[in-house]
C-alpha cells in the first residue's frame, strides 16, 4: 500500500468512527454518546449515558494506531480478560463487551474525578512530600490487589490515575497482563518495538517490577510540583532529582529502590511500609 492510500484509508476509518460515535448516538439503543474523555495509542474513550440505568459510564474502543486489526483484537482479550476477573472499588468495573460497526468496544463504570495529569498540569497543584507519599500509598492498595490477583498493569501514570476527593483510582488496563507463573517468563516484554528505549522496556515487563518502576516516575512528578527550578537550574543546570529534591533521605532511598539501582522491591506491601514509616518520620 502506497503511503497517500494508507493516509486516504486512515482518514476514512476516522471519519467512519466519528460517525459511528458521534454525540448524541444512542449506541445500540442503550448508549447516549456525550463528550471524547481521551484518545490514546490503543484507542478511544468517551462519556455516555447508560440509558438503561440512567448513569454515566465510560465506552471504550479499541483502535491501537499500528498494526490495524490484529493488534485490536490482542489488545481487547487481555483488557477484557483482567476486567472482568477484578473486583476493586478503586478499579473500573466491567458493564458489557460488544462489537459496533466493526469496533470492538466496551462499557465500563464512570470514575468522577480529575486524572493527577489534570491536576498537576491544568490545575496546577502541589503536593507535599507527605501528601505525595500518602497518595502514593493509597494507589499501593489498588496494584497489591491487582498483582495477588495475578495481573501487572504495564502503563501505571499520572494519566492513568484518579483523584476523586481524598479517593485514588486505577483506570485503563488496555497493557494489563497476567504474570507468567514461570519465574524465567517474568521478565519478558511484551507491546515494545525493537529501537525502544530502555525505560519503556522496563515499564512493560511481565513482572511487578514494571508497575514499581512506573510508580517512581510518578512519585518524581508529585515531588516535582512543589520544586522551584527557574532559580535552582541557572545555578546547577545539570542536577538530577537526588540533588535537585528537598526530600527525606529515606524517601531518596525508597525512590532508587523503585527504579531498581538499589534492592528492588519485591511487594506493594514492602513498599507501604517504607512509605508509612517515612511519613511518621515527616510528622
Amino acid at each position: 500500500m502506497t503511503r497517500s492510500a494508507w493516509m486516504n484509508r486512515s482518514l476514512f476509518n476516522r471519519i467512519r468512527m466519528r460517525w459511528s460515535f458521534r454525540r448524541g448516538k444512542a449506541v445500540r439503543h442503550r448508549y447516549q454518546m456525550r463528550r471524547q474523555l481521551g484518545v490514546g495509542s490503543y484507542g478511544y474513550t468517551y462519556l455516555c449515558e447508560d440509558l438503561d440505568h440512567n448513569q454515566p459510564c465510560v465506552l471504550k474502543i479499541s483502535m491501537p494506531a499500528r498494526r490495524g486489526a490484529d493488534r485490536a483484537a490482542h489488545i481487547y482479550r487481555h483488557e477484557i480478560h483482567c476486567l472482568s476477573t477484578l473486583s476493586h472499588p478503586h478499579i473500573p468495573s466491567l458493564i458489557e463487551t460488544f462489537t459496533y460497526n466493526g469496533y470492538l468496544c466496551c462499557t465500563m463504570s464512570y470514575v468522577q474525578g480529575d486524572t493527577l495529569d489534570a491536576c498537576l498540569f491544568r490545575d496546577k497543584r502541589v503536593f507535599s512530600e507527605r501528601e505525595a507519599l500518602q497518595l502514593v500509598g493509597k494507589l499501593l492498595d489498588v496494584i497489591g490487589y491487582l498483582h495477588i490477583s495475578g495481573f501487572v498493569h504495564r502503563d501505571i501514570s499520572i494519566a492513568n490515575v484518579m483523584l476523586t476527593g481524598d479517593a485514588v483510582t486505577l483506570i485503563d488496563f488496555g497493557l494489563a497482563r497476567p504474570i507468567p507463573a514461570d519465574e524465567s517468563e517474568r521478565h519478558r516484554i511484551e507491546d515494545i518495538e525493537d529501537d525502544d528505549p530502555t525505560d519503556k522496556r522496563l515499564r512493560r515487563a511481565l513482572h511487578p517490577s514494571s508497575d514499581f518502576y512506573a510508580l517512581g516516575h510518578l512519585l518524581l512528578f508529585l515531588f516535582y510540583s512543589s520544586y522551584s527550578e527557574q532559580s535552582a537550574q541557572a545555578e546547577h543546570p545539570d542536577r538530577g532529582w537526588e540533588e535537585e529534591l528537598d526530600i527525606h533521605m529515606d524517601t531518596k532511598k525508597l525512590l532508587r529502590q523503585l527504579f531498581m539501582t538499589e534492592q528492588p522491591y519485591l511487594s506493594a506491601v514492602q513498599i507501604q511500609q517504607d512509605i508509612a514509616r517515612v511519613v511518621q518520620l515527616l510528622d
